[in-house]
């Protein structure tokens, strides 16, 4: 049971929406010399940053050997309209996120009002208070070509801290690692730390959660052509953030929904198996 409960999971995070999406990597290809190619693209930089920068953990305690839990979240980043455009040296621009119809400038974008990105994630119960945590993503998005995520981190559970005088909550901090590619000339790097606080109300199945924490993400670009060995770095978010959630355990499953708010807003939903 467990094994097919497994291979759902990864068959769903593995999806694919369209196999022919080329739209991103045409807009790279016709700008990638332009001027404004940084301010175009950062707003994608930035929505890797708040979608990939959120929903590591649906609370602040941690599992004890060999426990665990796997599950899928459905990262979102809602687009702004401001995030939509940008000021050119002649005519407001769109942006990357911006009309596919913009008369006013040359460039175009690719319409796009939710930016997001369904990741496979395990958090492993290594011993000492401490989890291991791991996310995968592989899918192809309509718009934007083939997205793989990589990424691995560390939960540790500041039980011990309070065990003199107890406090009525959990407490954990937690540190990760991102890696991010779009087809072959795309790729980024995220790190995040966050402090995590729990509770668990027992008079209703639901554990609320929140916290803080600062992030740090870089997006690098090549040449889709590969006619010049370029790279242009593209900024991402560097920024405190803060989330909300809440959890709920319906047998051996959880269901979670988050909120992080920064530069970027996201929202995510996840569905965990726990063991």
């Amino acid at each position: 049971m467990k094994v097919k409960i497994i291979k759902i999971l990864c068959v769903i995070c593995v999806f694919s929406v369209n196999l022919s999406a080329q739209d991103l990597k045409d807009k790279v290809t016709q700008l990638f010399s332009d001027k404004d190619f940084t301010e175009y693209l950062t707003p994608l930089s930035k929505a890797f940053g708040a979608s990939l920068g959120s929903a590591y953990s649906f609370n602040a305690e941690t599992h004890k050997f060999p426990h665990f839990d796997l599950g899928i979240n459905y990262l979102t980043v809602p687009i702004k309209k401001g995030k939509k455009y940008f000021d050119g040296d002649s005519a407001r621009s769109a942006t990357v996120f911006g009309p596919s119809d913009n008369l006013a400038s040359q460039t175009k974008g690719l319409n796009i009002d939710v930016f997001e990105i369904p990741v496979l994630q395990l958090s492993l119960g290594i011993g000492d208070n401490t989890n291991l945590l791991l996310r995968y993503s592989d899918w192809k998005s309509k718009k934007m070509g083939k997205i793989k995520v990589y990424g691995a981190g560390v939960k540790y559970e500041l039980e011990n801290l309070f065990s003199i005088s107890p406090i009525p909550f959990n407490i954990g901090v937690l540190a990760i690692y991102q890696k991010y590619k779009v087809d072959d000339y795309i790729e980024g790097a995220l790190f995040g730390m966050n402090l995590i606080v729990s509770k668990e109300l027992h008079f209703i199945p639901i554990e609320i959660y929140g916290g803080v924490g600062y992030l740090n993400n870089i997006t690098n670009i090549d040449n889709p052509q590969g006619t010049e060995d370029i790279s242009i770095s593209i900024p991402g978010l560097e920024e405190v953030r803060y989330h909300l959630g809440a959890n709920f355990a319906v047998m051996f499953f959880r269901v979670s929904a988050e909120t992080t708010f920064g530069d970027y807003k996201s929202l995510s939903a996840g569905l965990h198996f726990s063991l």
